[in-house]
């Protein structure tokens, strides 16, 4: 019997079994998927990472730690004479990064102290935006760029593997290709049914304590013993495109706008449906692969099991190329339509929270009981990679009933992603009764 079952594979509950096989806890976790990841919320090899915000803001607080952990992991597998050196550097790709704020949230922007943090935050109007930045914006917008180390992008995939390799290491166990058919407790022991996907064959695995980070899942797997979360998470599909200026086009601008557009990206635009763009892989002098979307262009799923196979809709392709198209034009780089080429595209799942915060809690189950051996980690809705070793470190001190460092932005952070006394973000269920 194992003492810790970890349900999902990607970057949450990657991060907790790490977490918690490195303080020395008996960890099996389970994936679905093959080890070679390729689909899911933490596909692919680029996400943006940033921690822009104001003072004391726990989305910043959950970035810079994790930038913490994971330089710990590195340690942790250098000093472990593996087989390859490991850098800070094959996960993070550090650039500036640029948001754009519609002038009516000044207010907000303000809270940002740039004053006191020149160096690693500055803004523009319109009227000094391309002096400043290189870029011509809307009147009505602000534009903010943040330049620190290891802001940029992220690779999950990468960080994937050396969480896994971590974990390992640390006498975890990875189950790959393995479905959760049923979760029940009885008694004190947590049951749960689990197919493999390889053999076909279905076992029971049984565990004391549990932590639920199975993404869109999450709902699926809780439906017996915790059934209330179907009305806090709700899976979507979001649609991104891997976009590129021609390369005949490309040869032929000026090596000031090559640079003007790198520097340029990783964009996070914050108005209407909120455009990202990034640079997920760049070829020495080639016209760098470019993944858009649209971050809160989000539609309902009627099938989970078929969703990553869904083509996407032609209007949602066409609208994040006009959204790339505008943005080189903020940048003085005129192309035309036939210019930009579409090199791929799929679609992606967020599980998306009612509060749209992520969750990272102790559950009630179906009696209404709080329980103490039983966290559920997820509804991260497109921003979970950048702090994924923070949420992972706060599963693993509420299963295992620590707490790690109890100053005042950790207990921020359990109060903003679900401490139980908040009754997770609805009303405590009454004895009995079943949602």
């Amino acid at each position: 019997m194992e003492n810790i079952l970890v349900i999902g594979g990607g970057l949450m509950g990657s991060a907790a079994a790490w977490k918690l096989a490195a303080r020395g806890a008996s960890v099996k976790m389970l994936e679905q998927q093959a080890e070679h990841y390729d689909r899911g919320s933490s596909y692919g090899t680029a996400r943006i990472s940033r921690s822009l915000g104001p003072k004391k803001d726990v989305f910043s607080h959950v970035h810079n730690q994790t930038v913490k952990e994971i330089a710990k992991l590195i340690s942790y597998l250098n000093d472990e004479g593996t087989s390859e050196e490991h850098s800070m550097d094959d996960i993070y790709s550090t650039s500036p990064v640029s948001y754009l704020f519609h002038k009516d949230d000044y207010a907000e922007i303000k809270k940002f102290r740039f004053k006191k943090q020149r160096k690693d935050f500055s803004k523009a109007s319109q009227h000094s935006s391309f002096r400043k930045f290189g870029i011509s914006i809307p009147k009505d917008t602000i534009l903010v760029r943040e330049r620190r180390k290891y802001s940029g992008t992220l690779n999950p995939q990468e960080l994937l593997r050396k969480l896994h390799l971590g974990i390992r290491k640390k006498g975890g166990q990875i189950m790959y290709q393995h479905q959760i058919q049923r979760l029940v407790k009885e008694g004190d022991i947590f049951e749960v049914t689990v197919l493999d996907l390889a053999t076909q064959k279905t076992q029971v695995i049984q565990a004391k304590k549990v932590i639920v980070a199975a993404g869109a899942y999450t709902v699926g797997v809780l439906q017996e013993y915790a059934p209330y979360f179907k009305r806090l998470i709700t899976p979507k599909k979001v649609v991104l495109s891997y976009l590129k200026i021609a390369d005949e086009r490309y040869a032929q601008l000026l090596e000031v706008e090559k640079k003007a557009l790198r520097e340029s990206l990783p964009l996070f635009s914050q108005i209407g449906k909120e455009f990202y763009a990034m640079i997920t892989r760049d070829g020495d002098g080639a016209s760098p692969i470019i993944k858009a979307g649209g971050h809160q262009r989000r539609r309902n799923i009627h099938d989970l099991r078929t969703v990553w196979y869904d083509d996407p809709q032609r209007k949602e392709l066409k609208w994040i190329k006009k959204q790339f198209r505008k943005h080189l034009k903020m940048l003085e780089i005129h192309v035309s339509k036939k210019d930009i080429e579409e090199v791929d595209n799929y679609t992606c799942v967020y599980a998306e929270t009612r509060t749209k915060r992520p969750i990272v809690s102790q559950i009630f189950n179906q009696y209404g009981v709080l329980d103490p051996h039983a966290v559920v980690c997820g509804g991260m809705s497109g921003i979970g990679a950048k702090g994924c070793l923070a949420y992972g470190a706060l599963a693993a001190d509420l299963i295992l009933g620590t707490v790690q460092k109890p100053n005042k932005m950790y207990r921020k952070m359990t109060k903003a992603f679900g401490n139980p006394s908040v009754n997770l973000y609805t009303k405590r269920p009454k004895p009995g009764r079943l949602f």
